[in-house]
């Protein structure tokens, strides 16, 4: 159930608001991207989970510069219509949606 909530949440956050948009491979890019990177991260703090341990930093640090780079080649595109916001504020909302789904009440296991 939280897990659909935050994933409904992003997909609105990062869709533009459910406006229809043209094509773009900027922002299908960018979605992604944040996607992944969401994906990657909850992976990371699942297997620390399965082991009773913080997740790797090493790994989540990958995850970052995947992220990074992914979004960085997705706006050279330069036709983004939805994804207007640097990728630096769309990482910090992929960020927020771990926080909330990696089961720590503080977030502090990914820190």
């Amino acid at each position: 159930m939280r897990t659909s909530i935050v994933a409904g949440f992003l997909a609105l956050s990062l869709a533009g608001g459910g406006v229809a948009l043209a094509q773009s491979k900027c922002d299908q890019g960018v979605s992604k991207a944040a996607g992944k990177k969401v994906k990657c991260k909850m992976d990371v703090v699942a297997k620390g989970q399965l082991k009773g341990l913080p997740p790797d930093p090493v790994k989540l640090t990958k995850c970052e510069e995947k992220f990074d780079k992914a979004c960085q080649k997705a706006k050279s595109k330069a036709d983004c219509a939805a994804q207007t916001q640097p990728c630096a504020a769309i990482e910090l909302e992929a960020d927020t949606c771990v926080l909330i789904l990696d089961g720590s009440p503080s977030g502090a296991f990914l820190e």
